[in-house]
């Protein structure tokens, strides 16, 4: 909790320093990648928060790792090094997308499914998000064949959950309720 508001903070403040220089496009694209990186690879995660490593081998590599960072996103993670909060790095990239995207209205959208959905039904649940939350809406598919039927809807921190596993752990828990009584 202490390290996501940290990061968030750091993240609003690089988000208006970019804001006023007219670089926020560019910011953003660094860190979505960035986010995207520590997403994919736990072993970067790991070497980032490790307490073995030096704050200036871990900035040097880095920088060597993410060779396209512009000179914005490298001077945060000299800054951050400076403060001694390097191991906030992933965490200040995925607050900044998060921000980018509030600011700039885009709502990223996660259809979970049994099967993969065609397009035309996509097209149609995107147009409904879209005039429930009147945002830019970036619709992503994903199966899993657990769902049984059915899907699960996320859409920024709300989900809603219409699968049919969802269903019947529901009509357990209500019989089993019902037993009690």
């Amino acid at each position: 909790m202490i390290n996501t508001r940290a990061a968030n903070r750091y993240a609003k403040a690089f988000l208006s320093i970019t804001e006023s220089k007219n670089d926020l496009m560019i910011m953003f694209k660094d860190m979505s990648s960035v986010k995207k990186a520590f997403e994919e690879s736990h072993e970067l995660k790991l070497f980032i928060d490790s307490k073995v490593i030096k704050d200036n081998d871990k900035v040097e590599t880095l920088k060597e790792v993410f060779t396209d960072l512009s000179i914005q996103s490298t001077n945060l993670l000299v800054h951050l090094m400076n403060s001694g909060r390097i191991d906030l790095f992933d965490d200040v990239a995925k607050c900044f997308v998060n921000l980018y995207n509030e600011k700039v209205g885009n709502q990223n959208v996660t259809l979970i499914s049994a099967t993969k959905l065609s397009d035309e039904l996509l097209r149609e649940i995107k147009s409904k998000v879209k005039s429930l939350t009147s945002k830019n809406v970036h619709l992503t598919n994903k199966v899993d064949k657990n769902l049984i039927g059915g899907f699960i809807l996320k859409v920024g921190d709300k989900q809603y959950d219409a699968s049919f596993k969802q269903q019947l752990k529901n009509l357990e828990q209500e019989f089993f309720n019902t037993s009690i009584q």
